[in-house]
Order: structure tokens, then sequence, then C-alpha cells
């Protein structure tokens, strides 16, 4: 389902096995972060339609992580460069068949990745920045991006509404994902966008999930 969240972001929450999909229309640059699976490709492109964009106005792809379900769609887009936690992205880039959970899903294309995230980093898409915070423990490499003006927090799998992501995969960490959230908890989350699952709005809302998920922990 498609859902315009303000004039510069737009959301696809995924009904596959796809992860969910956010399209962001910055002033300088148009991006989406984790695009999911072929499997959604008319939803995808419905997305785009909602913001009055084609495919090949996508020029950058930042993935929370190295997951198949997050960037089985890359190649749908093919003039976007695509970004990854180095820690996940060598492993899509030598096609890790268990690192990223390919054998999970048929036909997956893997993207290149040339270009790694890094902690701290900001991504400045004109009018929106997005600060990388490392949040390893669902995978090695897991990132959230957080624009702090807004309070919108972009979570992969790291959390979710109601809970955090698995720690039994190839790469995670439970001691790591708990150190993570409680990271993510110093946030003023408004606008919780998670890899799967509903959105969450309003602060309070948000400080009491990520309380939630760290006391299953």
């Amino acid at each position: 389902m498609v859902q315009k969240i303000s004039r510069e972001l737009f959301a696809l929450v995924s009904e596959s096995e796809g992860s969910n999909c956010f399209l962001l229309k910055g002033s300088r640059i148009a991006a989406l972060i984790d695009p999911g699976t072929a499997s959604n490709r008319e939803q995808l492109l419905g997305l785009l339609k909602s913001a009055g964009l084609r495919q090949e106005d996508i020029r950058l792809i930042l993935h929370t992580h190295g997951h198949a379900d997050h960037f089985g769609a890359d190649f749908l887009f093919p003039r976007a460069e695509v970004v990854m936690h180095k820690s996940d992205a060598l492993a899509v880039n030598s096609r890790d068949a268990d690192v990223s959970c390919s054998s999970f899903f048929l036909g997956v294309q893997f993207p290149e990745i040339k270009k790694f995230l890094s902690g701290k980093q900001i991504i400045d898409l004109g009018g929106i920045k997005l600060r990388v915070i490392e949040t390893p423990g669902h995978t090695r490499g897991s990132v959230c991006f957080f624009e702090e003006k807004q309070g919108w927090l972009f979570s992969g799998d790291t959390l979710f509404v109601a809970g955090s992501g698995r720690a039994d995969l190839p790469g995670g960490d439970a001691e790591a994902l708990a150190e993570s959230l409680f990271r993510l908890q110093k946030l003023k989350i408004a606008l919780l966008l998670p890899g799967h699952g509903g959105i969450l709005r309003g602060a309070e809302k948000n400080r009491q999930n990520v309380d939630l998920a760290l006391s299953e922990m």
C-alpha cells in the first residue's frame, strides 16, 4: 500500500515477501530506502507515480542492511548509485547466499555496491538530511537513517512496531542488537518507518515502542 506522508516522503508498506520501501524527494536528489523485491514491481512504480517520478529519476538507493528482501528490486533503477554499510556490502558484492539470505528468494539479482555508509555520516538530499546510525545486531552492517528535524527514523530490521529484528541469522548478534536499541532510545522519534510492518506516529508511542523492544531482549 502506497502512502503519501508528506510532500517529500512517500511509503510503500509491503504486503509481499519484500521489505517496505521509502521514497524521499529532496530538492537535490530523489532517493529510495530499501526498494524490496521484484515482487513489488507494480507497487514500486505506483510509489514513483505518486511522487511524480519515473524510474530513471531515482539516483540514490540507501540500504539499511544487506538482506535480499531489501535489495532484490535495485535492478529496476539502473541510474541509481547503491550504498550500504561495508560490513554487509562485501557479502552482497561476493553474492554470499548465507549472509544475504538470498536462498530464501527466487531469482535474486545482486546490486554492485561501490560506495559504503559509515556511522555519523550525513546524507543531504536537499531539504532532507539523513544521519547514518550504525545499529548492528540484525546483521553486522545494519544501519538506521534519522532525519532529526522531522523526527523520522528509517529503522530497517533493527526496530519494528512492537518488536525488533531477528539476531539468529548469519551475522546476527543479540547483544549488539540490544546495544543498538539503547542507541535508538536516545533519539526523539516522531515517526517510525520500519523495514516491515506498519508505521508508528507520535513521540510518546515511539518512546514506549523502543522501551518495549528492549524489555523483550
